[in-house]
């Protein structure tokens, strides 16, 4: 009998390796600052720049804890990418926003990320994608229905 591994676990190795991949491509094209976490999350500040963002909308929307998101946005803001901004509203809270150099960043991040997606799914037909992204949301139905929130 052939031994199959758990897709759960084939998705955590796939991911580990695209992540690397990915790093290597970056690191190739000269952004050597940037882990793909951070890419990921510099994203979301840069596409979110018309709404109020803090500190616990990016550990919401990646799933991640308290510490490293607020690891991350001090070293984003060591870097230049962010400032932080009292909110008007609530001094406690600390509006994230992205300065000139973050977005600069970040467009020249998104130009080498559409070439490695391209490297990436070379071979794909839109019909593989469109299972792939059924297989995604039916595993994520499952997760919710066992009671998991994410």
């Amino acid at each position: 009998m052939e031994h199959k591994e758990a897709l759960g676990w084939e998705m955590k190795r796939m991911s580990n390796t695209i992540s690397s991949f990915i790093g290597t491509e970056l690191t190739k094209a000269g952004f050597d600052e940037i882990i793909v976490t951070h890419g990921w999350i510099l994203g979301f500040l840069c596409h979110q720049q018309d709404s109020v963002i803090y500190q616990k909308d990016i550990e919401t929307r990646f799933s991640m804890p308290r510490s490293t998101v607020a690891n991350v946005m001090k070293q984003f803001e060591q870097m230049g990418y962010i400032t932080r901004q009292s909110d008007e509203k609530d001094t406690r809270l600390k509006r994230i926003l992205v300065t000139k150099k973050g977005q600069d960043i970040h467009d020249a991040t998104m130009s080498s990320i559409a070439d490695i997606n391209q490297k990436l799914e070379s071979g794909i037909s839109d019909e593989e994608r469109q299972t792939i992204r059924n297989v995604f949301d039916t595993l994520t139905a499952n997760m919710k229905q066992s009671g998991f929130e994410n």
